[in-house]
């Protein structure tokens, strides 16, 4: 059979090499590439981002992911999204051909290409729909994955366009860009982070009040007083002043009356800590179903509970991500020629008991004397080379059975 020129025997696997057209790569469309720069942001920015995000006729979310850029950076919201991320991105996949496992079809995807590839997937959970370009394929392996920049990808109407404000481009769902890229996720999901991007601006607020607080109150103030008139020592007292550390200062007359309002409480500090530890339960929750697992203290029972709900959602990703494998990227690498039909790829199932637990369930094996375990077995499954030795004794029973036989 031939496919894009080149002789295909589907009986076996084949080093398949094709080049990507030109005129396939979609960001070649792209004529007047923008930075979008992380700026000041605040609520009102953020809803009216959204409010344009939204529309029906002229979707826009450029203003949007450039609030995403700003909440990105936080430290909480990263750990939770990569802990999310790594339940997936840890696991390894079988590929099935009519239902068989295919190790040299596996093989094929033991590339960091199909990594790359997982990865941007997996961030259209959170940034919402994600367009991901391939590149030429050189024996069976994508050159590279790239993800086309968002703000120019519009999912509602399925196109690319030429600058991040315009409403016609290039339909990717079809030739010749149908074969070389992929949308992940629904046209209109903002992603998760669209609910996480209020708490992280609430939190960034506490947290500059906080410092504020800190600066004013956190050293005492330094006042200097003088009833000259003489701006020269007045400045070398202000200069005297600034010098001698960073807390607050100021240079006033000797009549001036100088107050400081503080709360009388000694833990006014929590007012800024429970806001932000808030905020933080509230992300760890929203992305991975509960606060256990992330940065909270939990007895034995309610660990393994939300440890199980964790486990719900690592499961929700793994079928998502098996979805996205076997109904767009399966059936576009057999269009170019790289899988033969048939093809299926799962995730990999795990034993569902550790190690220590199954070593002591083979230890109990071996007390009894009624079983072994073969040397291939103890490697698969330990990870610990086995070698046989030769008992000595073996040769010395031996000679005794065949002087007994001819006695």
């Amino acid at each position: 059979m031939k496919l894009f020129g080149y002789n295909i025997d589907f009986n076996k696997v084949q080093n398949v090499s094709v080049n990507m057209p030109k005129t396939a790569d979609i960001r070649k469309r792209i004529t007047t590439p923008t930075q979008l720069y992380r700026g000041i942001t605040d609520i009102s920015t953020y809803k009216s981002a959204v409010i344009r995000a939204e529309s029906l006729t002229a979707p826009q979310r450029s203003e949007l992911y450039k609030v995403y850029k700003n909440i990105e950076l936080d430290a909480h919201l990263t750990a939770a999204v990569n802990q999310r991320k790594n339940l997936t991105l840890s696991k390894d996949f079988d590929v099935l051909l009519n239902g068989e496992e295919s190790e040299d079809l596996e093989k094929i995807i033991k590339h960091k290409w199909f990594r790359d590839f997982i990865d941007y997937s997996l961030d259209a959970i959170f940034y919402g729909h994600s367009l991901i370009q391939f590149d030429s394929v050189i024996d069976n392996a994508f050159k590279s994955v790239e993800l086309v920049p968002r703000e120019y990808v519009k999912p509602e109407f399925h196109i690319v366009t030429n600058t991040y404000a315009d409403l016609s481009g290039y339909p990717y769902l079809d030739p010749p860009y149908n074969n070389w890229c992929i949308g992940v996720g629904k046209d209109r999901d903002l992603g998760l982070y669209m609910k996480a991007a209020p708490l992280v601006i609430w939190k960034k607020n506490a947290l500059g009040a906080w410092s504020e607080f800190v600066e004013i109150f956190g050293s005492p103030i330094r006042i200097g007083k003088t009833n000259t008139r003489d701006e020269e020592t007045r400045a070398n007292m202000e200069s005297m002043l600034r010098n001698m550390g960073v807390a607050s200062y100021g240079v006033f007359d000797t009549d001036d009356l100088i107050e400081l309002v503080e709360s009388n409480r000694s833990d006014a500090f929590q007012v800024f800590d429970m806001m932000i530890q808030r905020c933080n339960s509230e992300i760890s929750k929203l992305i991975l179903g509960q606060t256990g697992t992330l940065d909270e203290k939990a007895y034995v029972g309610s660990a393994e509970v939300q440890e199980r709900v964790l486990k719900n959602v690592a499961y929700n990703d793994e079928f998502f991500i098996e979805g996205v494998l076997n109904y767009q990227l399966v059936p576009m690498m057999t269009r170019l020629g790289i899988f033969p039909e048939g093809v299926k790829i799962t995730v990999k199932a795990e034993d569902d008991l550790s190690l220590i637990e199954q070593s002591k369930i083979d230890i109990e094996l071996i007390k009894t004397g009624k079983f072994t375990f073969t040397p291939e077995y103890l490697d698969e499954k330990y990870g610990s080379e086995v070698v046989v030795v030769n008992d000595p004794t073996d040769v010395v029973n031996i000679k005794n059975r065949l002087d007994n036989l001819y006695k």
